[in-house]
């Protein structure tokens, strides 16, 4: 299997394994839907060989650990993935100690959307798929790889993790800057057009809350619009519940989205939702200097207070 995980990182979780440092480790394996592996949840040695890694590997793995607190786990982790751990250390959700962590160097991951749009099918049609380093041949088309990957990977804070207990791959472009281009055009208009733009983009939501299950900072035991008593918000499809849904799930991650991607492609409906994400991530940068998922030991600038914090947004 020529997407199989190195030899040495086969024989690193199966010893994990054997030893009983984890109780399982989360990974991928090969899936039933084109250009798109699935989690797998590797309990045995030998099921080991199952595991593998190529730009299909989307999902942000980290968004399970919640179902797995008091284990000790093992866990694959792209760069973007590893700053959601150190998000989750921060708030007290896991122990350093509770994780064994292979980290991969990611250069993006693949948009089966753009696979499919590129040859005029759907993405449910697309057959004989065969995918290295470089290209992507489909049923006798050959495309660039790095033409069919993610837009939320041009915008990615880190490709290769930083933290990890054992790391393959090799990406030489983490010194890249991260693309927000899209933010700097939202940015550019002006509040009648922002808004505009914002409305545009998310009256395709259905509320299925792809985006919120996807997501590894959203771990709420009851998230709000779930609750009925008080009740925040009605769980319809017209604007403005939709509205209020993506305006309040945004400030709930200022300062701790991490810029995976995760709730993007997730999205069933293609909501680009990095318009207001990535637009907090880089005002809580400007205001506050400060970056999520990178420091264990740093405090997140909405769950602290400095007599210089920024104050100019308070009205007289």
């Amino acid at each position: 299997m020529k997407n199989a995980l190195p030899q040495e990182i086969q024989d690193a979780i199966a010893g994990w394994l054997q030893a009983g440092e984890i109780d399982l480790f989360i990974g991928y394996e090969a899936g039933p839907v084109p250009l798109r592996a699935t989690p797998a949840f590797i309990r045995e040695p030998e099921d080991v060989a199952r595991l593998i890694w190529d730009a299909t590997c989307e999902n942000n793995l980290t968004t399970f650990l919640q179902n797995y607190r008091g284990k000790k786990v093992g866990i694959m982790v792209k760069g973007c993935d590893a700053r959601a751990i150190v998000g989750l250390m921060q708030e007290g959700q896991w122990a350093r100690e509770n994780l064994r962590i292979v980290g991969v160097a990611c250069p993006g991951v693949v948009d089966p959307r753009k696979v499919a749009c590129a040859l005029g099918v759907a993405v449910d049609e697309l057959e004989d798929v065969c995918l290295d380093r470089e290209r992507i041949a489909v049923d006798g088309h050959v495309l660039a790889l790095d033409d069919m990957l993610h837009d939320t990977c041009a915008s990615c804070p880190q490709h290769t993790p930083e933290m990890h207990d054992t790391l393959f791959g090799a990406f030489d472009g983490d010194d890249i800057e991260p693309d927000y281009s899209h933010v700097r055009a939202m940015e550019a208009l002006d509040a009648d057009g922002r808004w505009e733009a914002f409305t545009a983009e998310v009256s395709r939501c259905n509320l299925c809350y792809a985006c919120r299950n996807a997501c590894p900072m959203c771990y709420c035991n009851q998230c709000f619009v779930d609750r009925t008593a008080p009740r925040w918000v009605n769980q319809t499809v017209e604007p403005r519940d939709v509205q209020f849904f993506q305006i309040i799930r945004t400030f709930h991650l200022a300062g701790r989205c991490v810029g995976c991607g995760a709730c993007t492609r997730a999205c069933p409906q293609g909501v680009d939702l990095r318009l207001l994400l990535d637009k907090l991530r880089v005002d809580v940068a400007d205001l506050f200097g400060y970056e999520a998922g990178v420091d264990p030991e740093a405090k997140p600038p909405l769950a602290t207070y400095r007599e210089d914090d920024p104050n100019d947004f308070v009205m007289g």
